[in-house]
């Protein structure tokens, strides 16, 4: 882990570990992209998120499956319908982190992938359609604009701060697939559905 110091408020900022590429001030909610030898590279200011019941907070420890984890950030993002929250885990195994997502009660881990294939176009997607990402064959079950409400924490991502982005979700032979088109970047993760009793909070 390193320290740093917020460049707004001077509160210290201590990276948790070798893939944090972002982290917000939890004092000023100032966001920076993490840069390496270089140190902190400034991106704006993020809104505080008000609290919804849930069951983890940031610092909170578990385990998934059996497998341990500690929870790094929240970020937390709206649609014409309401909003989900995300949580950047880091696993006890030293593992790249990976998302977890709360929306209406529902948990799904997602991991990330490669993108290495042609996406088509964000306007191309149909709900109902068919898209090939990678090797999987997607049935696209939702499609929508997402915007970035507010994050705490750290993240193994370069979130977007500012306006909306696109994404779409769908299956693919029993997984799940969600892709977000990002300003300059289509991110693909593919997900799997937990049940309650597959997350016990310490």
């Amino acid at each position: 882990m390193s320290n740093l110091n917020c460049q707004s408020c001077g509160a210290p900022l201590t990276i948790q570990n070798q893939f944090i590429r972002s982290v917000t001030c939890e004092y000023c909610g100032s966001s920076y992209i993490v840069s390496g030898d270089q140190g902190l590279n400034m991106k704006g200011k993020t809104a505080s998120l008000a609290d919804y019941p849930s069951r983890l907070t940031v610092g909170q420890t578990g385990t998934i499956k059996g497998k341990g984890f500690s929870v790094m950030g929240r970020v937390r993002y709206s649609y014409d319908e309401g909003f989900w929250e995300e949580w950047q885990v880091n696993w006890d195994d030293g593992s790249a982190p990976d998302w977890l997502e709360e929306d209406e009660g529902y948990w799904t881990v997602y991991k990330r992938e490669r993108v290495r294939s042609a996406i088509p176009p964000y306007e191309q997607v149909k709900v109902g359609g068919t898209v090939q990402v990678n090797k999987y064959n997607v049935f696209v079950t939702e499609k929508r604009e997402g915007k970035m409400m507010g994050s705490e924490g750290q993240f193994s991502s370069v979130l977007p701060i500012q306006g909306k982005f696109g994404y779409f979700s769908g299956n693919a032979d029993g997984k799940l697939v969600s892709i977000n088109y990002w300003e300059d970047e289509i991110e693909l993760s593919i997900g799997e559905d937990l049940e309650p009793s597959d997350m016990v909070i310490s």
